[in-house]
């Protein structure tokens, strides 16, 4: 009776190690060599996310925002190496890994803005992954950052709703309740909670809106974002991170992003490219801005926007 018994548990333990390891080559066949677009918010990321979509190898998760703060709820978007904790690699992979195969894909490519403050966190959850960074023009940057936080902050459409809630378990609820009470409190209550916050949580954000005007607070985002991104990606072995200026956009760029990428440029990102860019778009609020604000987001960004011009 003994033996038999430990037979059957040999055997038990046997085919969930087998099933294990399945599990594991196939998350590791779904995430190789995962593509990560990073860069500001409104700086051309959703832009280079949709035209890698178009890409027949490539399945495209955009902004899974919550996903990424699993396991550090509390905390702002700045991660780091060790916040990986196993627990959170396993999620996030798990998360990711199956939206590949969905989406009848090879290759995942990823853009989530606030991943440009945490690239060391993401290369401990996505080892051996590319980093794409779009930089804009830090004045139009910054300009739109303002400008979609003044349109994004308040409300909350019914589609994103549904799709963060699908991000989150009931034992998160608590750190998210309180930013959608303040997207939906009315306007004449509004001051009983913090503000609203749109775009990558740099740390101290709450305390930062209560200090200074939005338009400085969007200046720090752009800062922060460009700053640590170029810090860390720049240090990264050949081959697996790559600067592009949205300015510069153009079918041979892209071509030569494919080409690192070692993608073929196909049809179908040729077809994506003449449908979706339009170069007009990448400059033109700088024309039309109020002097004093370019005044301020000078003073604020421009020893960044002088680094970035003198090659960092």
């Amino acid at each position: 009776m003994g033996c038999s018994g430990g037979g059957v548990h040999w055997l038990g333990s046997g085919w969930a190690g087998i099933l294990k390891l399945m599990l594991e080559s196939e998350l590791q066949q779904a995430l190789d060599r995962p593509i990560v677009v990073i860069g500001s918010p409104r700086s051309g990321t959703t832009l280079l996310g949709n035209l890698l979509k178009c890409h027949p190898q490539l399945a495209q998760l955009e902004e899974p925002r919550l996903t990424w703060k699993y396991g550090n709820d509390n905390k702002s978007d700045l991660l780091r190496a060790g916040d990986a904790r196993p627990e959170v690699c396993r999620h996030i992979r798990q998360t990711f890994a199956p939206a590949v195969r969905e989406q009848g894909r090879t290759r995942l490519v990823e853009k989530t803005p606030s991943n440009a403050l945490r690239m060391e966190f993401v290369d401990r959850v996505l080892p051996g992954c590319i980093f794409i960074h779009t930089l804009r023009d830090g004045v139009e940057s910054v300009l739109s950052i303002r400008k979609f936080w003044q349109g994004h902050a308040r409300g909350i459409r019914k589609d994103k709703l549904l799709e963060r809630l699908k991000e989150i378990d009931l034992r998160r609820a608590p750190y998210y309740a309180r930013e959608l009470i303040r997207r939906v409190i009315p306007k004449p209550l509004a001051g009983l909670v913090n503000k609203p916050v749109w775009g990558p949580r740099i740390p101290g954000i709450d305390g930062l809106l209560q200090e200074l005007d939005l338009l400085e607070v969007c200046c720090l985002q752009w800062r922060m974002c460009v700053e640590l991104a170029c810090d860390y990606g720049r240090q990264l072995p050949p081959g697996r991170y790559l600067e592009v200026q949205l300015s510069e956009m153009s079918p041979e760029l892209m071509a030569s992003i494919l080409d690192f990428c070692q993608l073929e440029n196909t049809p179908e990102m040729q077809a994506g490219f003449a449908a979706q860019f339009n170069p007009e778009l990448t400059t033109q609020r700088r024309q039309q801005a109020d002097p004093q604000d370019l005044a301020v987001i000078q003073r604020w960004i421009g020893p960044t926007m002088n680094w970035l011009e003198a090659g960092g």
